[in-house]
């Protein structure tokens, strides 16, 4: 009854409703509920809504208001990871999180310029039969340029209905190529593996999506019938994932312990620890400038626990953990509620993890007739590290 209540006043913007939000409230059985610890600021923000709804000169809703407080409210917290999901992010995120999209079947990162970069075509793909490759710097999609997109921009807009198209512009060798590529809707692999040599298994974690722990389990399987005593896991320009998913990947092969664990602000903590198994094999984990959040948690577990040689460039530095609260009608509220740290206690919130042999990239990274880090791994490994 007094939510009702409170809505009910706050629509109609009652003097008295403000009075109400900014005093406590007694609910039934002699319970106190209190809005906010400052009153006055509350009692401001209320005002100024009545002095923008009855005094700008064109119309708006009481809901673009209040969707725009909103976005304020969390946009004020200066951290780049709350916010608010709605729209075409909302989407975007919960794609990502599912490894679900519909697109083109191409991983991007940033290139050496401004404009983003194909990585990876995966095979029986549209962008594969289109005839996009590895290495094609991606000019405009749809006309509109991608340096003034950005990477994050330029995922969004490749991805889109299945059965649409895209127009694509790329730069080849130095040449300028255009492609149109029809969108389909498909499931991005997570994890892919080779072997680098006869004993060195070489496996890719592209980000910790939901099959992630099942598929590297596949691949790490597979690598070591086909003889793979040694192993490389790359997760550079790797964004991270699920926690869950970082921890089963940990769980196949580190020891047991504490992988992560992370604090609240209240001092409450919880860790997330693994049975793990029993002789971990000789490993090199490569990471760079976008390796973030669950490629930090399983590097920094590496290192740790000293099980395992990190290989490139400094990490990332994203060390927070984030809630997502669906409420319902295509938007989420996600939240940083904690920040994580190593096995060791490290912090890496705009740190991140230093590796333990730095190279410098060089070469087209996954490739390995020319990808600096990669032969630095392989060096590593054979030498016995």
């Amino acid at each position: 009854m007094m939510k009702k209540q409170i809505w009910h006043y706050f629509k109609n913007y009652a003097p008295g409703f403000a009075l109400g939000v900014v005093c406590t409230a007694s609910l039934a059985g002699g319970a106190v509920f209190r809005f906010t610890d400052d009153p006055k600021a509350l009692f401001t923000f209320l005002m100024d809504f009545q002095e923008i709804k009855q005094n700008y000169f064109r119309p708006i809703e009481d809901k673009t208001l209040f969707a725009g407080a909103s976005q304020g409210m969390f946009a004020s917290v200066g951290d780049p990871y709350t916010m608010v999901l709605s729209g075409d992010a909302y989407e975007s995120f919960m794609q990502s999180a599912m490894g679900e999209y519909g697109g083109i079947g191409v991983v991007m990162g940033q290139g050496e310029n401004t404009r983003p970069v194909i990585l990876k075509v995966f095979d029986h793909g549209s962008a594969h039969e289109a005839g996009l490759a590895a290495g094609d710097v991606l000019l405009s999609i749809d006309g509109k340029e991608t340096d003034a997109m950005g990477l994050t921009g330029t995922a969004s807009a490749v991805r889109g209905e299945k059965g649409t198209t895209v127009e694509i512009d790329v730069e080849r060798n130095g040449e300028v190529m255009h492609f149109t590529v029809e969108r389909s809707e498909i499931s991005m692999p997570t994890v892919q593996s080779v072997m680098a040599s006869d004993d060195i298994g070489y496996i890719h974690i592209f980000s910790f999506g939901k099959h992630t722990a099942d598929d590297f389990r596949d691949q790490l399987a597979s690598l070591k019938i086909a003889g793979a005593k040694k192993l490389i896991i790359d997760v550079r320009m790797n964004p991270g994932g699920m926690i869950h998913a970082v921890t089963d990947v940990a769980n196949q092969i580190l020891t047991k312990g504490t992988v992560v664990s992370y604090h609240t602000k209240n001092g409450e903590s919880e860790s997330y620890d693994i049975e793990g198994i029993e002789t971990p094999l000789p490993m090199a984990v490569l990471i760079d400038k976008n390796s973030a959040s669950a490629s930090e948690i399983l590097a920094g577990a590496v290192q740790d626990k000293q099980e395992g040689t990190i290989i490139g460039e400094n990490s990332y530095g994203k060390g927070t953990v984030q809630a997502v609260f669906d409420t319902g009608e295509q938007k989420a509220l996600k939240i940083s509620i904690a920040e994580y740290r190593t096995p060791s206690g490290k912090t890496i919130d705009k740190v991140g993890i230093h590796p333990d042999v730095e190279v410098t990239q060089t070469g087209f990274p996954f490739d390995p007739s020319t990808d600096s880090v990669y032969q630095k791994a392989i060096e590593v490994l054979s030498a016995g590290c």
